[in-house]
């Protein structure tokens, strides 16, 4: 009959039992195929997840592939950044993305704040790309306005006489001083061009100042055709070439001179002294060369005889403005010494800005002088509607004698005489004639220079030059430059009659005159204004703004990654109770039971087999 397996339903064919009785057989021996092996273990899938497995199709949950999927770089960086679980292909939400697009957005913001917070504060980029404007580049807008300036920015020339009422009495032995009488200001309108210009490869620029000059009477104190008594500069000034001549020379030149019959002292208009009138001196070849007209302004009126070469700042800023040639020459030659000759002062209308930041002592070259001037800074000021600017002056000492200013030495050796402080011989400088500048009233000068005159009231507050500069742009705003022309007379024989009773090397003041800033309009006023808070402004708002991008940014760089640490966190530990989960489901196996025929022991030597 058929035999069952009572777990399964197929049958087995007959064959034939083995006897009971035989000692070889305790049961029936089933054969190889008649077992049925249990299926292994398998663990049941109770967490839904779909990780991948190798392999096709899809068993238990798990979607089956032929081969691992390549993440995308945008995954790999939420991996990394534990915004995406591989293990638990679990995608980040859109609050996860937005953090990590605004982490790339505050870290690019980071960046660009704390380099321009670095910039700002530690470098002088901001002020440097300000210079660049103002550099004398060939065809620039700076250039062609320093070269042809708006008569809106003209200066203002102010020229004082000093008036002799007394002279005759002094001279007669009437009077005991020489009384003076300061007289002016005579203002002139001062328009300057740049004329014979020519820029260089060097990065300089050469030219000569073109100056014209208009009479603004509301301004002035009294008219150009005053009368004023002053010192015959021709007269006084042939004295000393005829003293060197030779005496084939000097006896024709003197006894020509005195035929002349000019005094030592004369009546001038206020015009023909300032801008020049005929001479009987000056029209002699031997001592005018070739000039007819003589007057103490007159130089100046037209194109400059001396032509100047200054650096443009395109190759260093720090050089800006800074004279290097003049005449034609790299240093003077009317000083002992090669400190005294050096030029490399500024230009007196512009400043290189990088001199002016740590307040050191500036330098300016004089024409009037003949020499560089220092300017030492005062102190910080504020004009015209609180613009803010630095105030420089000469110092006291600038015309002192060597005995109290050791750097004034070379200013008296090769010279014919070492002057009391407050006066400087500039004879080379103005072609032989013995003009000796000083500051207005002999200022910061010694006593001795005006113990025989009456009205000589020097006073720092109107005598004393200075310059209000502006701190970023470098360019005087305001102040004033005051020079006085004095002359020495030299009693030599076509002066003595006449000069018996004045002291040999006496020093005459013939005039001072004081160069200001012109009346700013409203118009300038307000673009001077809107210019200087503008950019002040400007940087300031870079300064503060790069600050607070760079610690806003850096607290929302904070705040993000807070942000992701707390939700890996709370993805790890979601991860580490699904592992427990997965873990404990594994444990529970399902197992196919079969009831398997139990084995006898075989016995030896039975032949028995199942069929």
């Amino acid at each position: 009959m058929p035999i069952y397996d009572d777990k399964m339903s197929t049958p087995h064919s007959h064959s034939t039992l083995p006897c009971a009785k035989d000692p070889e057989v305790g049961q029936p021996r089933s054969r190889e195929s008649d077992r049925t092996v249990a299926p292994p273990a398998i663990k049941s899938l109770t967490l839904n997840s779909t990780q991948s497995r190798t392999g096709t199709g899809n068993f238990g949950g798990f979607s089956m592939t032929n081969g691992a999927e390549k993440p995308t770089v945008l995954q790999m960086i939420l991996e990394a950044l534990g915004l995406r679980n591989q293990a638990q292909n679990r995608e980040p939400t859109s609050k996860d993305i937005g953090t990590l697009i605004m982490l790339g957005v505050m870290f690019l913001l980071f960046v660009v704040g704390v380099t321009g917070f670095f910039v700002m504060w530690f470098t002088e980029y901001y002020n440097n790309t300000m210079l660049e404007n103002l550099i004398l580049a060939e065809n620039s807008d700076t250039a062609k306005s320093w070269l042809n300036p708006d008569p809106k920015f003209d200066t203002l020339l102010k020229a004082h006489i000093f008036h002799y009422p007394n002279i005759d009495d002094y001279l007669a032995g009437r009077a005991d001083k020489i009384k003076v009488v300061d007289v002016g200001p005579l203002t002139y309108q001062e328009h300057t061009v740049k004329d014979e210009v020519s820029f260089n490869k060097n990065f300089t620029v050469s030219f000569r100042d073109r100056k014209s000059y208009k009479f603004l009477p509301e301004k002035s104190a009294i008219g150009e055709h005053e009368v004023v008594r002053v010192p015959n500069v021709p007269l006084i000034s042939a004295a000393g070439p005829v003293k060197r001549m030779k005496v084939v020379e000097r006896i024709p030149v003197s006894l020509l001179i005195n035929q002349f019959k000019e005094p030592l002292f004369k009546n001038l208009t206020v015009f023909d002294y300032l801008w020049g009138y005929e001479d009987s001196i000056i029209k002699l070849k031997s001592l005018g060369k070739g000039r007819r007209r003589f007057g103490l302004l007159m130089s100046r009126n037209g194109t400059s005889v001396d032509s100047v070469q200054l650096n443009t700042g395109e190759d260093d800023i720090t050089k800006f403005s800074v004279i290097t040639q003049f005449n034609g020459m790299p240093q003077l030659d009317y000083w002992e010494g090669e400190e005294c000759n050096r030029i490399d002062g500024s230009e007196p209308s512009m400043f290189s800005p990088h001199l002016l930041q740590d307040r050191s002592t500036v330098n300016v070259f004089l024409q009037v002088l003949c020499r560089k001037v220092p300017l030492n800074f005062e102190k910080e000021v504020t004009i015209y509607n609180d613009i803010d600017v630095l105030r420089y002056r000469t110092p006291m000492d600038v015309f002192a004698h060597p005995k109290n200013n050791s750097a004034n030495a070379c200013y008296c050796h090769n010279t014919e005489l070492c002057l009391p402080s407050g006066v400087i011989n500039a004879t080379k400088c103005y072609g032989d004639a013995p003009i000796f500048p000083s500051f207005p009233h002999f200022f910061t000068g010694d006593p001795k220079l005006y113990e025989d005159f009456e009205g000589i009231e020097p006073d720092a507050a109107v005598h004393q030059t200075y310059a209000d500069i502006h701190p970023r742009f470098g360019f005087p705003i305001s102040g004033a430059s005051r020079v006085q022309i004095n002359i020495m007379l030299d009693k030599t024989p076509i002066l003595r009659n006449q000069g018996r009773r004045l002291k040999n090397a006496t020093i005459l003041p013939l005039m001072w005159i004081e160069i200001t800033s012109g009346d700013f309009s409203e118009e300038v006023l307000h673009t001077l204004y809107i210019s200087t808070f503008g950019l002040n402004a400007i940087q300031q708002t870079l300064k503060y703004g790069t600050l607070l991008i760079s610690v806003t940014s850096f607290s929302l760089i904070v705040a993000g990654v807070y942000y992701l640490n707390s939700r890996r966190e709370e993805q790890l530990q979601e991860s580490k109770s699904s592992a427990e989960l997965e873990a404990l489901n594994g444990e529970i196996v399902v197992v196919h039971h079969i009831d398997m025929p139990v084995p006898l022991p075989a016995q030896e030597g039975s032949s028995h087999r199942a069929a």
